[in-house]
């Protein structure tokens, strides 16, 4: 054995695993309970199930603790092996017999390496290699520059130390295989990492993908070519290289030529277009997956290396990826790879650091650790600035690049079983891992805010547009029922050649089935034209195209996207194609539908549409649809649901701001519009600039319509807020729209700013993110067949935190 040759060589150094095993009775198994006379936890299956547990409970009572200090799960798990292991409560014999026997440690190794070779393969399904079809200058520029630099510095000086160091590191090859896999950012690691940290969508995480896309894919190229060429130095016979080579073709041939194949015929033929894979279908795709590292790893390459080329075959996102990350990702990955972390830090023992002897070995890693780390910081870095990235943004990227996870985790595991890395190796190696990202994420956090740019972008608003300008509205939408209302009040908006309509459509659906988010120009997809089975994207195109065709010519041009990103932070991308394309307007559709017998409500979107109105670089504007269920398919003058609207002015930016919409929509004459504004008996106002704001506009409006049959302008006197809400409820009921302003209300649910106009109405507010008088129109008293537009203007440029960076 190799591990015995080199322990007689070594005179018996510690090692990560014990190297012979106790004889254990392959009779335990299951137990027949305690009050039989049986110890449940000499028994697999019981001891299994605890060990699981125990690791499982720790594991999520620590993370409520430590994600309030911007820490990852991998460095919960880690810790919490740490805390089982010989560092703490492991130092007792008794503790380690009882629940991490020797005996029961392999079993639950073995489970958890199951799970180890599931993530890669669901990793690789997930990983978008179109991402390095057209990557940008900056994200190659970090790549290369991020992995060259701590190679070009850990080396030389490794070599020239070398006659120095410690004997188990002098001769061994563990600090080169060390600046490699330091010197690479792996993808998956930060993908999951950018994604726990909200921030897969944005400018710095975008960049961060695709660099470490491009290095990873090439050191997973170089790292299958390194072994093949170690395998074939070990026996120099020309029958054991070719088999080698041959075995190694064949996989890799099958891997294309039959594998990729079978896997579209499975995604795009057999499975009906949005479903998931059937569960023959997905048996069949694991079994392919294991069987893949079973091929690899017999033939003599590293397990991990089948899974990951077999996932990057598959075609990711729906429905392969999505039934992975659905019916894998969800349970077996998420019961079982905590515990092999968990396992990695249970083997970790800080009393190493404490022995006198080893605080030289100690010291000499972890400054060539030092020395990787520094030199991708100082190389991703400088590659940021020479493209003019600002520094904080460039100090961010480098951090993003530094994180470290499971993979690496993994690599020192097998340094460990191949005898390279000691038990004081080990220790030191893992720990620097979870300091390593402990720092990082933290820092990310405090560094890095990606709604700074929009706070200090120039607003935007129809208020201070002119009438005859190009009005750019981003109009987004989560699914095909969105269309219709939206388009029905985008025609009843009005456009012309001289007072043209720009429309930016963007279709947001959730990031399912892929690690790196998507936002991009609409493309047909080659399963729809191949099928004539259109996806929802492209049916809410085609609508759009439609409206655009039936409008007058030059009135109404189209630019349709689509975004896939987590929930969480979608409202990246809205504001994010807001601010590039310089839209006036962002037009969303309520979080609530009604199909006229039941409503149904979308928390998800609700949050969205709160995280848009509080960031947003122009205004918003939120459509409550209450009309008829199905819509128009297009609407057109003679067909359209919208022929009546009422505007509620009661003053205020963003009652200006509604006022400005209203003016178009009275430009364009397919609509009857009534300007009801508001006064309250006796009030003496305070003259102040939005008061004589108000009275200008108002003055400009119907000096402009006064000639107008289709436009009126109403003035009512109340008493106080009752009286506001008195009004509203006798005349709402005779429109098809009623467009109010948001009256300040935060994004966040506080309501302020209000008047005596509406004082008291907030009391019992329901949707905060309407406003005062949206609010009270969009519950179930007037919730009938009127729809409710409500406007927000956004506020002056917002002084940026200090935590924030800025990327113009």
């Amino acid at each position: 054995m190799t591990a015995v040759a080199n322990l007689s060589s070594k005179a018996l150094e510690p090692t990560v695993k014990p190297l012979a095993a106790a004889c254990y009775d392959n009779n335990l198994v299951n137990s027949q309970g305690m009050f039989l006379g049986d110890q449940p936890l000499r028994f697999s299956l019981p001891l299994l199930l605890v060990q699981v547990s125990v690791i499982l409970v720790l594991s999520a009572a620590a993370h409520l603790v430590l994600r309030r200090l911007g820490q990852s799960r991998f460095v919960t798990h880690m810790l919490v092996g740490i805390f089982l292991g010989p560092s703490v409560l492991g130092r007792s014999a008794s503790f380690r017999d009882v629940l991490f026997s020797e005996r029961g440690t392999y079993i639950l190794e073995s489970v958890s390496l199951v799970a180890l070779i599931l993530f890669l393969f669901s990793m690789g399904v997930k990983t978008d290699l179109s991402l390095l079809r057209r990557p940008s200058g900056r994200a190659i520029a970090v790549g290369i520059m991020g992995a060259v630099v701590p190679l070009a510095v850990t080396l030389p000086v490794f070599h020239a130390l070398q006659p120095t160091l410690p004997e188990d590191l002098k001769g061994s090859s563990l600090i080169n295989e060390l600046a490699v896999r330091l010197s690479l950012s792996s993808f998956p690691v930060i993908a999951d990492a950018l994604s726990d940290l909200d921030l897969l969508n944005t400018d710095l995480g975008r960049i961060a993908l695709t660099a470490s896309l491009i290095t990873d894919v090439t050191s997973w190229f170089i790292r299958a070519c390194t072994a093949a060429v170690i395998l074939i130095g070990d026996n120099r016979s020309p029958v054991f290289t070719a088999k080698i080579l041959a075995s190694f073709v064949a996989f890799v041939l099958f891997v294309a030529f039959v594998a990729r194949p079978a896997g579209r015929y499975i995604a795009y033929k057999r499975t009906p277009t949005g479903a998931l894979l059937s569960e023959g279908s997905f048996v069949v795709v694991v079994i392919a997956a294991l069987l893949s590292a079973l091929v690899t790893d017999a033939i003599g390459f590293k397990y991990m290396i089948g899974p990951l080329m077999l996932g990057l075959a598959l075609p990711g996102g729906m429905p392969i990826g999505a039934t992975m990350t659905e019916r894998l990702d969800s349970f077996f990955i998420a019961l079982f790879l905590p515990v092999y972390m968990a396992l990695s830090g249970y083997r970790t023992d800080l009393a190493e650091f404490t022995k006198e002897e080893a605080s030289e070995k100690w010291c000499a890693l972890e400054l060539f650790v030092a020395l990787c780390v520094s030199g991708k910081l100082v190389g991703c870095v400088a590659a940021g600035l020479f493209f003019t990235m600002p520094f904080r943004d460039a100090v961010v990227l480098a951090l993003m690049l530094n994180i470290r996870g499971i993979v690496e985790v993994a690599a020192i595991n097998n340094w460990g079983d191949t005898m390279k890395a000691t038990a004081e190796h080990y220790s030191t190696l893992t720990m620097s891992m979870v300091l390593i990202t402990a720092v990082s994420t933290p820092l990310i956090k405090l560094l890095y805010d990606p709604s700074g740019q929009f706070a200090r972008a120039k607003r935007r608003s129809l208020e201070h547009a002119r009438l005859s300008a190009d009005l750019r509205v981003l109009t987004c939408l989560y699914s095909e029922d969105h269309a219709a209302p939206l388009i029905d009040l985008l025609e009843a908006s009005g456009s012309s050649r001289d007072s043209p309509m720009s429309l930016i459509v963007l279709h947001l659906t959730e990031l399912v089935g892929r690690a790196a988010s998507v936002l991009k120009p609409h493309r047909k997809s080659i399963r729809s034209s191949s099928s004539n089975n259109p996806t929802p994207s492209d049916r809410i195109v085609n609508a759009f195209r439609y409206f655009e065709q039936q409008a007058a010519p030059g009135a109404v041009t189209v630019s349709p996207y689509v975004a896939q990103a987590p929930f969480s932070s979608m409202h990246h991308d809205v504001c994010s194609l807001a601010h590039s394309r310089k839209a006036n307007l962002i037009l969303l559709p309520f979080h609530k539908s009604s199909d006229g017998a039941r409503s149904t409500a979308n928390n998800a979107i609700r949050s969205i549409n709160r995280s848009v109105l509080q960031y947003a670089p122009c205004s918003v504007a939120i459509l409550v649809d209450h009309g008829l269920a199905s819509g128009s398919t297009c609407a057109t003058a003679a067909n359209s649901l919208l022929q009546r609207a009422a505007l509620y002015f009661l003053g205020g930016a963003d009652d200006r701001e509604a006022l400005a919409y209203a003016a178009r929509m009275a430009e364009a004459g397919t609509m009857s519009l009534t300007v009801v504004r508001f006064k309250l008996r006796n009030w003496v106002g305070m003259g102040g600039r939005d008061e004589a704001r108000d009275e200008e506009l108002l003055q400009e409006f119907w000096s402009r319509h006064r000639d107008n049959e289709r436009v009126v302008y109403v003035e009512k006197t109340v008493e106080d807020a009752e009286g506001t809400a008195s009004v509203v409820r006798a005349m709402s009921e005779k429109f098809d729209l009623l467009i109010v302003g948001r009256q300040g209300g935060d994004g966040e649910g506080d309501l302020v700013g209000s008047t005596a106009l509406t004082s008291g109405l907030s009391e019992w507010s329901e949707f905060p993110e309407l406003g005062v008088l949206g609010d009270m129109l969009a519950s179930a008293e007037f919730a009938s067949k009127v729809s409710i537009l409500v406007i927000q203007q956004q506020p002056p440029k917002k002084t940026v935190a200090a935590g924030s960076s800025v990327n113009d």
